[in-house]
């Protein structure tokens, strides 16, 4: 194994040897920084994931939360007005659980001082401990709810305002084609365990569906091998039919070629949103290149995107796999090689400020350990860097035993850690949830892990639902209608601080009742918009209170 540090790019390299970076790892170890694992998600406040619950006296909020895996120092629910907490539940008093899995806490109304509610907006946050684990391991078990046929690629959704933070998503790429959609404990999500999207995935030369990535605005991004590096974006549900086409084969860069795009990564969300792809084609790969998707997360038609990453005979010289950028914009990539070769299998590369990088900061050929790296990823604290390894048998990964999960240094690219408890099975692709937990594809077992840093830990969560409390809710009056192009206006006369839903009819009956807008405002007087609907249509105002 070699390893190059470029400390000034294009004169100088610092080789180092296996010996030195064994001698060097139990002082990296105690150095590096610890990051919570056991954490929160999927909360909910009265069953709601997303919409506000109206608090009336004499009433109970039921809150209720998944852990992805057991709190063994105790789990805090506390609830805040403003920045002051008063009221605090907490496992120590049995007011909340602790188990892997769901749990609840009730709150009463209550406070700590006994003190009388304002009419006011509350805002709940769960903390979880643990002492955790001495070294790297997995917290999945490997059964039934962890099992994926043909596990291709894997993404955690990091967004912490997402009512869907935490949710762990695996590409299939044979039947049933799709993606398995879980909670982090590896439950099933309300909206199924498995969706297609309306797609008819399939194979060409390739397989798919392929590697994933979430933006910080909760859109899903799936490359399709079948399509030869077309990308769709879908929402949380992975609904049918309700993608978009990212990135399609007029967005290749090489037009003359066929696209063979890989390595999927994506940064920033709405407008700023960038979408970054390997270009593995080996008969003349462009390199690493970037798109930006301002609309709706899409590239334009025919934009060919950015090369941020050329290929050159001394680097990057077979070409790209999969890709990762650290919060930093460092770019990190892996070459797929299956012979021992003089190319480097592992790089990482400044970020991009308007001309193409060709000399890495770092470079690793760790053969025959990385002999086809198949997916990367850095952590969202720019520390470690994932990769996962087929091994030597890549024509049949799941027969393989040479494969391997690694961590190495993202800031030098030092050897920190072999993950793989198993005995050396395949792996296909990683990925980090918020917290520091690592996820990986198990080819050879079939199954996607999570694993579990040493250290003892804690994570807080903050619920995205919100609790207006009210001490009486007047009905909400509607009035004022007027009409704009393609719409209707009225004014809704209610109270502040209090989320209404506004709903049609065409016939005032009962059942006949749909949502058509939910709004929220600090104002007790609102103007309120609405689509046109049909010819003749009825309309009023409701909360969510009891």
């Amino acid at each position: 194994m070699l390893q190059f540090e470029i400390t000034n790019p294009g004169m100088k390299l610092q080789c180092l040897t296996q010996n030195i970076l064994v001698g060097l790892l139990f002082l990296c170890l105690w150095a590096r920084p610890v990051h919570g694992k056991v954490y929160a998600t999927d909360i909910r406040l009265n069953g709601s994931l997303s919409q506000p619950v109206i608090f009336l006296p004499s009433n109970s909020v039921t809150i209720s939360y998944i852990l992805n895996q057991t709190a063994t120092l105790g789990v805090s629910v506390q609830i805040y007005s403003g920045t002051n907490v008063i009221k605090t539940l907490s496992s120590a008093n049995e007011d909340a659980g602790t188990n892997a899995g769901l749990n609840s806490a009730i709150w009463d109304g209550t406070t700590d001082n006994t003190s009388n509610l304002t009419e006011r907006v509350y805002t709940v946050s769960i903390t979880a401990s643990a002492t955790g684990y001495s070294d790297w391991t997995p917290i999945t078990d490997d059964g039934p709810n962890f099992s994926v046929p043909v596990p291709r690629g894997i993404a955690v959704n990091q967004n912490t305002n997402s009512p869907y933070y935490g949710r762990v998503f695996v590409a299939n790429a044979f039947t049933p084609f799709g993606i398995f959609k879980y909670n982090a404990d590896g439950s099933t999500n309300d909206d199924g365990a498995f969706s297609s999207g309306g797609l008819t995935w399939g194979f060409s030369q390739k397989v798919s569906p392929w590697k994933m990535a979430i933006s910080a605005d909760d859109k899903v991004y799936i490359d399709d091998f079948s399509g030869d590096g077309i990308v769709y974006a879908f929402d949380q549900t992975i609904a049918t039919n309700g993608y978009v086409i990212a990135v399609g084969t007029n967005n290749y860069p090489t037009q003359d070629t066929d696209p063979q795009l890989s390595g999927l990564a994506v940064t920033g969300s709405g407008a700023n949103t960038q979408i970054w792809m390997a270009d593995y084609n080996t008969a003349g790969s462009a390199g690493i290149i970037r798109w930006a998707a301002p609309v709706n997360g899409v590239a334009a038609a025919n934009d060919t995107g950015t090369v941020v990453v050329q290929t050159s005979p001394d680097f990057l010289s077979e070409s790209p796999y999969d890709i990762s950028l650290d919060t930093n914009g460092y770019i990190y990539t892996i070459q797929f090689l299956t012979t021992e070769d003089p190319a480097y299998a592992l790089m990482r590369f400044s970020p991009y400020v308007g001309e193409p990088e060709t000399i890495p900061n770092w470079a690793i050929d760790m053969y025959p350990m990385m002999l086809a790296a198949y997916g990367l990823v850095a952590d969202p604290t720019a520390t470690d860097v994932a990769v996962a390894v087929l091994g030597s048998e890549a024509s049949d990964p799941e027969q393989d035993t040479t494969g391997g999960l690694y961590l190495y240094s993202a800031t030098n690219g030092d050897f920190v850690a072999d993950l793989d408890k198993t005995g050396g099975h395949a792996y296909y692709d990683v990925a980090w949830d918020n917290v520091g937990n690592l996820y990986a594809l198990d080819g050879t077992a079939e199954v996607w892990r999570a694993y579990s840093p040493p250290g003892t830990n804690q994570a807080t969560t903050v619920a995205v639902p919100i609790i207006q409390y009210y001490n009486a809710i007047l009905q909400p009056n509607l009035s004022n209608p007027t009409t704009n192009t393609g719409g209707f206006c009225f004014t809704l006369a209610g109270q502040s601080n209090v989320t209404y839903v506004v709903q049609r009819s065409c016939d005032l009956s009962l059942s006949n009742w749909t949502n058509v807008v939910i709004n929220f405002s600090t104002n007790a007087n609102r103007c309120i918009c609405v689509p046109m609907g049909g010819t003749q249509d009825f309309y009023r105002a409701r909360t969510t209170a009891p």
